[in-house]
């Protein structure tokens, strides 16, 4: 009789495992130890590596599952399982509540990275001492232990309450997608540290198969967590809007576009060919930037609207990223004089060229965004003083605050972040750039000709409009809820514009003449490599659209319990207050059995004459006294993402009606607190808030991504071979 598979044996003994931890919790504490000693046995010891990592792989993946059954069984004797969850929520939030605090997304992580290992393992034989994943991987498996995601819970916290609940901010479906995704990209990228930095050495050459592939996954897994992350944001109090530069966004940016530098010098790339470095050093500093960006999701330091500020592993993350970076210097020092003696690439000049100035705009984008990072951190640390151009309504609200109050409201406006329009005047230089370089490529590639010609014509473009102003420039009016800074970096956001639309035509008159040539033979190159170009030209576009000349209206609407009558939006939108429906929380949220929800109905009468019958949503679980401070107070909180960061607490959402149309994206804000202020006084009525904001184009936005996802979908998934650049 032949032995059973070893998938299929793995699969066995990880149900196995998890049954036994799911049957007594205590065990998950052991597993995660063993595991943690058999991958530091793996990582340092070649002999029975690949049985090792495997192990440590199998007991980890029976914990993750075994703590999602505990979830799912609401046992709350577990402080991780009391800490997150309630026995009100559905089943699939139950089941997210496993990467919902440090605990788990730490847990998930070390067996994604577990796994990566040992596959690696099993597709290529490490005969090397060290196994620089397999340590990677043990130092995410000994955080994990020590985060101790089975401990048990205080018997005081449960004489408290039954549990404590779920973030209302984290009970949407965005939850099930978002952190796993993002997870899941932190480890392909992770598995890049090895051959990245045996590359710097000089000894991997060419680049191995298995690394293209991991990063191809990487990129597109994590643009589809940040696509993700912005659905997530745009339906938040918190962002308003889905990009505004928070630290944790700024992080990922950062490692997003490390990744893609990575990428455009993977293809034909060895040791002595022209730029060599370029492509490891981008690789390694992706690598090393996994644990940066994880410490700076969870330090506390700078302010953010990301729900994991404030676990207590950043240091940990920090350590592992100061790690890899020393490495990679000095594995570059020892190889400076590696390809010293070989001859240089026989490729086409212009592709390499084409393709060495696209990772020097990538670079110069990461660099730009994690300068500002960097800036924050250290004026936080020095405590330097804000500028007062960062405190917007802080003048106002001060004269509506006073005693303790006004102290923390002033330190929360003094707490450091990201200046997005510093880092705009940074950013939009290389993504100019990296629209002439790309589109400048896929002329070229057609004709000699075509490369030479259009380039000057884009020059020309992109010099008429930031000069003479275009789209940006002469739409803008002011009426959004940005400051007037954005006036001064309005022509870099032109010509920024003119580049995604120079990349765009580039791509697509490239796959055009590569079908033409080849017929169906391109099928599998052109359309997947110009679909990926031509959504990033798009989603640039929809992006700075939207952000730019974003407008909104605010109203006073009279409400006394009936339908009330129309009133009139910007762009043509009119809406109306049809019932306030008020009811005490039984969603598993945080403070539920103290809190109250109400849900607004609205009728929006579209330009179109189209009527479109939605809702907003408000829950507070904060004390009757705390949920209603006034009408100034409102807008700024729906205007002002700073103040309605300081305003939150767990157990408040506020949720609005979003209408996604093809010309713009169109949120109606109802106040919640005046809500429910006018219902406790029907004589008369009161006054409710209704903030209306529109985002121009944002429809481009989510069609560029869809299009990038397609495209590197294909690639990271579908397809075997490496792009064909020269076709």
């Amino acid at each position: 009789m032949s032995a059973p598979p070893p998938a299929l044996l793995s699969l066995a003994v990880t149900a196995l495992a998890a049954a036994l931890v799911a049957s007594w919790a205590a065990l998950g504490q052991v597993a995660l130890a063993a595991a943690a000693v058999l991958a530091a046995h793996a990582a340092f010891r070649p002999p029975g590596r690949r049985t090792m990592l495997t192990l440590a792989a199998t007991l980890t993946w029976a914990c993750v599952l075994a703590l999602g059954w505990h979830f799912a069984h609401d046992h709350f004797v577990l402080r991780y399982v009391w800490l997150y969850s309630s026995t009100e929520l559905p089943l699939h939030l139950k089941i997210a509540n496993l990467w919902g605090g440090d605990e788990g997304t730490t847990l998930l992580l070390a067996a994604c990275c577990l796994s990566l290992a040992a596959a690696e393992v099993r597709a290529v034989r490490d005969p090397s001492r060290l196994s620089v994943f397999a340590v990677i991987a043990t130092w995410y498996g000994v955080t994990a232990l020590w985060l101790a995601p089975f401990a048990a819970t205080p018997a005081e916290w449960l004489a408290q309450s039954p549990s404590q609940g779920m973030n209302a901010h984290l009970m949407k479906p965005w939850m099930l997608f978002h952190a796993p995704l993002v997870l899941a990209a932190y480890a392909w990228t992770l598995s890049l540290a090895a051959p990245a930095l045996e590359a710097l050495r000089g000894l991997s050459t060419p680049w191995p198969p298995l690394a293209r592939l991991r990063a191809r996954r990487a990129w597109m897994v994590l643009t589809a967590g940040i696509g993700f992350g912005m659905l997530w944001a745009f339906e938040d109090a918190m962002y308003g809007q889905v990009w505004h530069w928070d630290p944790v966004q700024t992080a990922v940016f950062c490692l997003w576009c490390l990744l893609g530098a990575h990428l455009h010098g993977v293809g034909g790339w060895g040791v002595g060919r022209r730029h060599w470095r370029a492509m490891p050093w981008a690789g390694a500093l992706a690598a090393a930037a996994v644990p940066l960006v994880m410490a700076v999701t969870r330090n506390p330091m700078l302010a953010s609207s990301h729900r994991y500020v404030g676990a207590d592993s950043w240091v940990s993350h920090v350590i592992l990223g100061t790690a890899l970076l020393l490495a990679a210097v000095g594995c570059a020092i020892a190889g400076w004089r590696a390809g010293a003696g070989l001859p240089c690439a026989t490729e086409r000049r212009s592709s390499g060229l084409g393709l060495w100035l696209a990772q020097l705009c990538f670079l110069g984008a990461a660099v730009a965004a994690a300068g500002q990072l960097l800036f924050a951190f250290a004026a936080s640390a020095l405590e330097l003083p804000r500028p007062e151009e960062y405190k917007p309504f802080l003048a106002m609200l001060s004269n509506l605050t006073t005693g303790a109050e006004l102290a923390a409201l002033r330190a929360a406006f003094e707490q450091w972040d990201v200046d997005g329009y510093v880092l705009a005047r940074g950013l939009l230089l290389p993504l100019a750039g990296f629209g002439l370089v790309g589109g400048w490529y896929f002329f070229r590639r057609i004709s000699k000709g075509a490369g030479h010609l259009s380039l000057p014509l884009a020059l020309a473009a992109m010099w008429a409009t930031a000069a003479w102003g275009g789209p940006m420039t002469k739409s803008y009016a002011g009426a959004g809820i940005l400051s007037q800074q954005i006036v001064a970096v309005l022509p870099l956001f032109d010509a920024s514009l003119v580049g995604g639309a120079y990349l765009a035509l580039g791509g697509i008159a490239w796959a055009a003449t590569v079908l033409r040539q080849r017929g169906r033979k391109g099928l599998a190159t052109a359309i997947p490599l110009a679909a990926i170009h031509v959504g990033v030209a798009l989603a640039l576009w929809g992006g700075l659209l939207a952000t730019a000349l974003n407008s909104y209206t605010q109203h006073e609407i009279r409400f006394d319990g009936a339908q009330t009558g129309w009133a009139q939006a910007r762009h043509g939108y009119a809406f109306r207050i049809a019932d306030v429906r008020v009811s005490s929380v039984r969603d598993g949220g945080v403070n539920a059995s103290n809190g109250v929800q109400a849900l607004t109905a609205i009728e929006v009468r579209s330009p179109a004459g189209e009527v479109l019958d939605g809702q907003t949503l408000y829950r507070d679980s904060r004390a009757p006294p705390e949920r209603y401070d006034g009408p100034l107070r409102q807008v700024c909180e729906l205007l002002d993402y700073r103040y309605a960061r300081h305003m939150g607490a767990p157990g408040y959402l506020l949720q609005p009606l979003i209408d996604q149309g093809w010309a713009s994206a169109v949120q109606f804000w109802v106040s919640p607190a005046a809500v429910v202020e006018s219902l406790a006084d029907r004589q008369g009525g009161a006054e409710v808030i209704v903030v209306v904001k529109v985002f121009p184009f944002l429809s481009l936005l989510w069609s560029g991504l869809l299009l990038v996802l397609f495209g590197s979908g294909w690639f990271a998934f579908f397809s075997p071979r490496e792009p064909a650049w020269r076709h």
